[in-house]
């Protein structure tokens, strides 16, 4: 418990650092003061805090999830020629996106990294019929092995993957067409390294619910980069096949929902912090190799979630703000910022409501379970 808290904890601060570190450095590059620079959420008095050289003050706050960057004029009007509300739209615009984009960059750098360092392969499940932009090619994964089965007297084990086929109905197609005919199957493990063919034969009249060959089967995708320009532009291509296959996996999702007028099924895939450890103390359990692995995937998934939630046009949000902007950019007139600051707020208190209740669904899974 005391290491999987660790170690979500050092996940949480550097998706939270980035993030601000974004809207950090442009602030300082558009000549914008930055009054506080700080980790967790300032609900209660720092646990630390300390004035650097040009007077920003860098704090450590108790409620850790989460983080800031406080810029002078940002809530306020400051007549300052380094006040926030001074500069023109497009700065105050380059400020707001820019913790969006570190969040992005962190992402392609850790699939880049996770992809290096699993041999630019990677399997993964298929659960939408989202076209992948990645070289790839579909493969079934052995889920279970029944006894006293051809697949067990052949020796096919659970995780192996089946290679050569288009989906998993061709497969299925394949074994009953071959019923009492031997067939040779090429096999790899789930990290697609080293392959094996495998000779069995399909039952004619198999016993009930176990099949041909005995197995249970799942649908998966084997991405593999083999070119240096594959390779180069891997990082790049992987991100934007995870962003699209899971907002294309939540859009089947959210659909269902709304068919079936039931929120369980968007509820399962929906995780806030509880949830998020849940799943590293998962890796952790892995151990070696495979567990480094998964947690750098991990911080890519993270990154790139916590890009695509802070870019929504939501009230608090970074989105939230760069509605106000380009509202402000269209017409040529700011909004008062006394309206912002109160519909920030609200959304604000919306968004802590929304982390409370996914949280509680989070507990609810875990332990009911």
């Amino acid at each position: 418990m005391i290491l999987t808290a660790l170690v979500f904890l050092i996940i949480l601060s550097i998706l939270v650092l980035i993030h601000e570190f974004g809207h950090f450095i442009v602030g300082k590059l558009n000549g914008i003061k930055i009054e506080e620079f700080a980790l967790g959420l300032p609900f209660t008095k720092p646990l630390l805090s300390k004035k650097v050289k040009g007077g920003m003050k860098i704090s450590l706050y108790p409620i850790l999830f989460g983080g800031f960057v406080k810029l002078l004029g940002e809530e306020q009007e400051e007549e300052s020629k380094k006040s926030f509300s001074q500069k023109n739209v497009w700065q105050r615009i380059s400020v707001v996106v820019a913790g969006v984009f570190m969040n992005f960059i962190l992402a392609v750098a850790a699939f880049y990294l996770f992809l290096s360092l699993s041999g630019f392969k990677v399997l993964i499940a298929k659960i939408s019929d989202y076209q992948f932009s990645s070289p790839h090619q579909a493969a079934v994964v052995i889920t279970g092995v029944s006894e006293n089965s051809p697949a067990k007297t052949a020796g096919l084990k659970t995780g192996e993957v089946i290679l050569g086929f288009e989906s998993l109905p061709d497969f299925q197609k394949f074994v009953r067409a071959s019923a009492g005919k031997e067939i040779e199957l090429k096999l790899s493990d789930l990290n697609l390294d080293g392959q094996k063919t495998v000779k069995v034969t399909p039952r004619i009249n198999p016993p009930a619910g176990e099949g041909a060959l005995g197995v249970g089967i799942s649908e998966a995708v084997a991405i593999k980069y083999s070119t240096s320009q594959e390779k180069t532009w891997s990082g790049l291509t992987y991100t934007k096949d995870m962003f699209f296959y899971n907002l294309n996996v939540l859009g089947r999702l959210a659909g269902k929902s709304a068919q079936d007028k039931n929120l369980a099924p968007l509820a399962e895939t929906v995780s806030g912090p509880v949830g998020i450890a849940g799943a590293v103390e998962q890796i952790l359990q892995l151990g070696g190799k495979d567990t480094v692995l998964n947690l750098i995937n991990l911080l890519g998934l993270l990154s790139l979630s916590l890009a695509f939630m802070n870019i929504l046009p939501f009230p608090a949000l970074d989105g939230g703000r760069l509605v106000f902007l380009l509202i402000e950019a269209a017409s040529g007139k700011k909004l008062p910022q006394k309206i912002e600051n109160i519909v920030n707020q609200a959304g604000m208190g919306i968004l802590l409501l929304l982390i409370i209740l996914i949280s509680a669904n989070d507990l609810v899974k875990i332990f009911w379970r």
